[in-house]
């Protein structure tokens, strides 16, 4: 029995549930992926979540449904509405998400409803995961999320299993990050990616726009192949998904395949043969490869009784309004190509609207001379892949440039989708390429499938996942992740403590970060958890921030907390009356106007930024800059101030996406200074807090302290969270457990 489980989802499960007037049945759904994933079952235990297909509640009941699947397939069904599923796959799905990650953003049909509901259904298959971790060993078990259709899922998940090892793999290209920022909701869906502990690509190029995206929408820096973030390492890598050599091998065996390969040659009467395959979708550029070749024929009207263009497009997303515009616009062309034709003995170009069996496909393969592969823009293409494994030794691919196959498969005529005249100069050299070239290319080929094919993709996937740092361990430097048992232990102590004092910093770890500082005023959610953390008995809580005095006193100045500003220079307890100033020195006018003359220069190069001043210290901010030149903007600043300031009494911090220097001794690690001062003594601390300028704290609290790390690992702290969302989180349960 294996002793490993793997939770996977995706939109579909691998079962399809039929349901008629004496019940229902099940139909297993073919495909590379329920072929990869049911192969690991030696492995693992495998437990599928997904959609079944639609189902009438008002005829069958889904408990029964889920109790069978669940029973013989090990499946968790997510049922879902015929709202959520207009809404969230066939509107943002695949009006928004689809076309934009195809790079054709001028297809999305945007309704501000339709992301609220994806947002649900992903919460919904959250949810499920959540509550198979919960039934099983969450630092164990492995989490597989497929497709666009589930980006927010890892995130998710992330959020209630700090610790969880999640995979996420996208089947579709990832895009450049001009084209990504073109989506509604772009920070939303990558922060849900970055939920994962590795996210999968077909092709490097793809890893590397997932990188641009999330530098330039959400600021995140990242190695080649990891970003270090909130709780945990995300990896990124490339795995290109390919077939299942042993099914095709078994069709092209099955001696019934000679019944289907009549068929074909039905068609052909002779004639050579181009063959294209696609579901009938705008990404992958049929009316234009229709019109190429078109103009072939004119080109070369002597061959238009001799080759026969077969197109086979399987219908797809019919109740969408492009698609339904596609098919008649394929359909037109067809008829005219006929029509200039019709002279002919056959027709040169045969259309075929359905889905064929794969024995069938495998038959056009077969006799197929030429594969015509042109998307616009395709994640990987499978139908290349497939043509190459039936033909082996024999046949030309003419193959998009945009298709990520055409990575793996450079043998290929490689072409633009784009260029009618180099799709019909392809044509033409692939029909007169000689046999030994033939070979040559497409043995090349046909021995990078039998290498990588589909067990390949996931044993890689899962291989890289299970072996990559979880990140679980604490070592010096590196908090451990604040796992749901060690929370627990932590608000049990914190229920026990006599006299406990919470110290939190504001921004990034009460409050989310904004591009203005002035812009993160609490909202009434987080003013009502502090009044009710106030409110608990012989229980005191404080603010460490770097915000003036001003900004605390009027936006929390009414609740009664301890508040420590410009990173330690201010301190008072609420009973006080005037603030105490921890430096007493005068800050000197020469270092504070050389410094703010400085910024001065940099806000004039680095469209953006902007400098903010404050009694003790000056920071230049950059989060509303181009992050890539404004990087490289601090980084010279940094550089040039260390410089000037050499014998000045100051210190130069780099922190999220600002620069600041400030006067020595000033630092937030001062609180505990003065609770020392005042004779204060409490018996737990819980210390949180998101930046550089955090670690003075974590490492001035005594010995024994809880201290909580919101961001990068690297860190004093012993533990850390993923953000804003789980400090509040936490800090609910502190208020629950001494109620």
């Amino acid at each position: 029995m294996p002793n490993k489980r793997l939770i996977a989802a995706s939109n579909r499960l691998p079962v399809t549930v039929t349901v008629d007037e004496v019940g229902f049945s099940f139909k297993t759904s073919p495909g590379g992926l329920v072929t990869a994933l049911s192969a690991l079952q030696s492995e693992f235990e495998l437990v599928w979540i997904g959609w079944p297909g639609e189902v009438d509640t008002s005829v069958v009941d889904p408990d029964e449904i889920r109790t069978q699947l669940e029973r013989e397939y090990n499946a968790k069904p997510v049922f879902l509405s015929r709202r959520q599923l207009q809404r969230y796959y066939f509107g943002f799905s695949n009006k928004v998400l689809w076309p934009v990650l195809h790079y054709l953003p001028t297809h999305i049909d945007y309704d501000e409803r339709d992301f609220t509901v994806y947002k649900e259904v992903n919460q919904v298959f959250a949810d499920e995961i959540i509550a198979e971790l919960e039934r099983g060993n969450p630092a164990e078990d492995i989490v597989w999320v497929h497709d666009y259709q589930l980006m927010l899922v890892p995130g998710m998940v992330r959020e209630r299993f700090p610790e969880a090892r999640i995979g996420f793999f996208l089947h579709t290209p990832f895009p450049s990050s001009e084209v990504f920022r073109t989506l509604p909701y772009r920070e939303d869906l990558l922060r849900g990616l970055l939920g994962a502990s590795l996210c999968g690509f077909h092709t490097y190029s793809y890893v590397r726009h997932f990188r641009s995206a999330i530098l330039h929408i959400l600021g995140i820096e990242s190695e080649l192949n990891h970003v270090e973030l909130d709780t945990h390492r995300l990896f990124m890598g490339a795995f290109p998904i390919s077939i299942d050599l042993d099914r095709t091998e078994e069709v092209l065996a099955d001696k019934e395949i000679e019944q289907d390969i009549q068929v074909v040659r039905n068609i052909t009467h002779g004639r050579r043969m181009i063959l294209s395959v696609d579901r009938l979708d705008y990404t992958k550029g049929v009316p234009d490869r229709l019109r190429a070749y078109k103009k072939f024929l004119a080109r070369n009207p002597h061959l238009a009784r001799d080759v026969v263009l077969v197109q086979i497009a399987v219908p797809s997303r019919t109740q969408i309004a492009d698609y339904q515009q596609l098919k008649n616009n394929v359909e037109g062309i067809v008829n005219e190509i006929t029509e200039t034709y019709e002279n002919q003995p056959h027709a040169p170009i045969h259309y075929i609207y359905r889905s064929l069996p794969f024995r069938r496909l495998c038959a056009f393969y077969l006799e197929a001379d030429i594969a015509l592969v042109t998307p616009y823009f395709d994640g990987m293409n499978l139908v290349a892949k497939e043509f190459v494994a039936v033909k082996k030794n024999k046949g030309v691919l003419i193959l998009s440039e945009h298709a990520g196959a055409a990575h793996e498969m450079g043998e290929a005529l490689i072409i633009n989708p784009w260029n009618p005249d180099q799709i019909s100069q392809a044509l033409e050299h692939a029909l007169n390429m000689p046999e030994a070239e033939q070979t040559r290319m497409m043995s090349a080929m046909y021995a990078k499938i039998v290498r990588n094919d589909i067990h390949h993709w996931s044993n890689a996937f899962l291989h890289e996942l299970m072996h990559q740092d979880p990140g679980h361990e604490h070592v010096q430097g590196k908090p451990e992740v604040l796992s749901t048992a060690r929370r627990s232990e932590i608000v049990q102590a914190f229920k026990s403590a006599q006299s406990p004092l919470l110290l939190l910093d504001y921004d990034g770890t009460l409050v989310e970060i904004t591009n203005l500082p002035m812009n993160a005023r609490p909202n009434q959610e987080l003013i009502d958890l502090l009044g009710q953390l106030i409110a608990l008995p012989r229980v005191q809580t404080g603010v460490v921030t770097g915000r003036s005095r001003e900004d605390l006193r009027g936006w929390l100045g009414h609740l009664g907390l301890v508040f420590s500003c410009e990173h330690g220079l201010w301190i008072k307890w609420p009973e006080e009356s005037d603030w105490h100033k921890m430096i007493t020195e005068d800050r000197g006018n020469t270092w504070y106007t050389n410094v703010r003359d400085l910024y001065e220069q940099y806000n004039a190069t680095t469209p953006g930024s902007f400098t903010e001043e404050k009694e003790a210290s000056l920071a230049w901010h950059y989060r509303m800059s181009d992050p890539t030149h404004a990087q490289w903007k601090a980084r010279e600043l940094i550089m040039n101030l260390k410089t000037v300031l050499s014998n000045e009494p100051v210190e130069v911090i780099s922190g999220k996406c600002v620069v600041e220097v400030r006067m020595q001794g000033v630092h937030k690690g001062n609180i505990v200074r003065r609770i020392e001062e005042l004779g204060r003594s409490y018996d737990m601390i819980i210390a949180i807090g998101d930046d550089v300028t955090d670690e003075y704290l974590f490492q001035a609290v005594p010995p024994g302290s809880i201290t909580i790390k919101v961001g990068k690992d690297v860190s004093h702290a012993l533990y850390r969270v993923a953000g804003v969302p789980e400090v509040r989180r936490l800090l609910r349960e502190l208020v629950a457990a001494r109620k």
